[in-house]
């Protein structure tokens, strides 16, 4: 069974009053080391917007990456120019990103894609 379906729930247009609430690691967007290294954040947005969840919660997601956007060239199949979060929330979401990790090359943490407006966020360490 594909992870990121589930048999025994209804499809979202019979689940009124229920809030969807799913989680993924997206692992930074890409899969793979070194030379063998691919990218998937597009398979990913396409992965979230069938989720069809209410609140989507993800981690390893990349605010920008240096190294990354210079191998995957920006082209429509390429790096997003944009940050991971934004590029992965379906039309309509807000989102909230907060960094976990900085590197030489850039940055990565979690993210919230919600139907509804999140208003204040905040961001705590418990490293």
């Amino acid at each position: 069974m594909n992870p990121l379906q589930s048999s025994n729930l209804p499809p979202a247009s019979t689940l009124e009053g229920r809030l969807r609430v799913a989680t993924y690691n997206i692992h930074k967007g890409v899969r793979g080391l070194g030379p063998t290294k691919r990218l998937e954040i597009h398979n990913l947005g396409l992965a979230i917007e069938a989720l069809d969840a209410d609140l989507v919660c993800l981690q390893e997601v990349r605010h920008f990456h240096r190294g990354d956007a210079r191998r995957f060239e920006r082209t429509s199949f390429g790096w997003p120019a944009q940050s991971q979060a934004e590029f992965l929330a379906p039309e309509g979401y807000d989102v909230a990103y907060r960094t976990n990790a900085t590197t030489r090359e850039g940055e990565h943490g979690n993210a919230l894609l919600s139907r509804w407006p999140i208003g204040d966020i905040g961001h705590h360490d418990v490293s």
